[in-house]
């Protein structure tokens, strides 16, 4: 790249406690609804579970070992909820918070910051089992366990994130039923926009009680929501979808309203004192964003629309079928910095899949994903250019994982994992984004 990022830019990688860790059933870890949903016939491609996936949670020092190569200042994890309470709350399994002790050490002592997000989807069954998003009871627990977490690392970790992605969830796993706990319910819809932001508020609280040197903040995947044809269904279509995609979970925490037009419908889920706890002041905003998103009316969707794939000539696409868009990572950070008053935003999560194929060498040669990260990354540099305050960037992932629906079928990572041998081989990318670090560097 020819511009470079400012001198105090944080670059840093990210993954999930649920797609990497493996040993879904050592250490007296609790089932969490993936483990369930994962094993039901036909929900994730391949029949693949995450009981081994990169199984980083032995092989975390190799792990470390990949960071510090790269060349990132950071990396954000996620704390498995029913690794830490395997009931979902009660007692604390030390063992789980023993793994998380011994990874936060090791990465402060490679001079590599940890960036905690507390929940990356995977539910303790038992909560779930007793409502779930769909209760309010569960912020209140979900709460209780996120000042647990930040008690335990808030003297070594700084920044801290309630859930990733909350957007995702009403959507795709109440909406769609394609994500745990795989309903398709209107009402719970509502609920689990309800209560995932008073979640959201009550580990603020938390951080603020039990860590007040920390920054927190949200972690929301954004991203331009278009039509998929020019006509009066599908603007509808557009309308509710950017209401439902970005603003249900964020508007409540930086502006402190619901968005129309589905303010008067969660309005009776509302009580006293819940917009003040949802909206309190936040350190940053973790922007993730891979593309545009296209919607279209579907009957067969709980709330009558879905997401759907980009008409076609509109350019590249991914492995996943996302359109290759920097110019819409650039509106959407222009639509982010302008609608919530210019806070501080880190870019949590970007990248793409591509089918990478390991050579006769070992080798990984990724072009596609090195044009992607190299146009993507131009656009970042055009936001800061114009004044928006980017800090930092988290590449999505450091190595292939479970891609939860798509099992293991598809990759994102700079780093290649062998499953026959989880075997770590660096891809070019991997080479390459660590030039670009270096290069930021002097």
């Amino acid at each position: 790249m020819a511009r470079n990022f400012p001198p105090d830019f944080l670059w840093g990688a990210a993954a999930s406690a649920y797609q990497t860790e493996g040993a879904t059933e050592t250490d007296g870890r609790g089932p969490s609804v993936w483990d369930t949903y994962a094993k039901v016939p036909g929900n994730i491609v391949n029949g693949d579970t995450a009981d081994i996936s990169c199984d980083h949670y032995h092989r975390y020092p190799e792990d470390v070992a990949l960071m510090r190569g790269l060349g990132v200042k950071a990396f954000r994890l996620s704390t498995a909820w029913p690794r830490i309470f395997p009931e979902g709350k009660g007692q604390v399994n030390q063992l789980g918070v023993d793994f998380y002790d011994r990874l936060i050490d090791l990465m402060l002592h490679e001079g590599i910051e940890p960036w905690i997000c507390l929940h990356h989807w995977d539910m303790p069954v038992p909560i779930e089992e007793a409502g779930g998003w769909r209760s309010r009871e569960t912020a209140k627990i979900f709460g209780d366990y996120a000042a647990e977490v930040i008690r335990r690392f808030g003297d070594r970790v700084k920044r801290f994130a309630p859930i990733n992605e909350p957007n995702v969830i009403p959507w795709v796993a109440y909406n769609l039923g394609r994500h745990a706990p795989g309903k398709q319910n209107y009402d719970a819809c509502l609920q689990a926009i309800h209560n995932l932001n008073l979640a959201h508020g009550k580990t603020v609280s938390a951080v603020r009680a039990e860590a007040p040197d920390a920054e927190i903040g949200n972690i929301v995947s954004l991203g331009p929501v278009r039509p998929h044809y020019d006509d009066a269904a599908h603007e509808e279509a557009r309308v509710f979808g950017d209401c439902m995609w970005r603003r249900v979970m964020v508007d409540p925490l930086w502006l402190g309203t619901y968005p129309d037009p589905i303010a008067e419908k969660i309005e009776p889920l509302i009580k006293p004192g819940d917009m003040e706890e949802i909206s309190q002041k936040l350190d940053f905003f973790g922007l993730n964003h891979y593309n545009p998103v296209f919607v279209a009316p579907n009957p067969n969707a709980t709330l009558g629309y879905s997401e759907v794939m980009p008409p076609s000539g509109m350019g590249p696409l991914t492995d996943v079928n996302w359109l290759v868009d920097p110019d819409a990572f650039l509106e959407q950070i222009r639509d982010t910095s302008n609608r919530y008053g210019k806070p501080v935003i880190y870019i949590t999560e970007n990248g793409a899949s591509y089918p990478d194929m390991l050579r006769s060498d070992r080798t990984v040669i990724d072009n596609d994903r090195i044009r992607y990260f190299d146009r993507y990354l131009g656009a970042l540099l055009d936001a800061i250019d114009e004044g928006h305050d980017v800090r930092g960037y988290f590449a999505w992932s450091l190595m292939d994982n479970f891609e939860w629906g798509r099992g293991y079928s598809k990759r994102f990572g700079l780093v290649y994992v062998d499953y026959p041998t989880l075997q770590r081989i660096p891809k070019a990318s991997y080479h390459w984004l660590k030039g670009v670090i270096e290069d930021n560097a002097l």
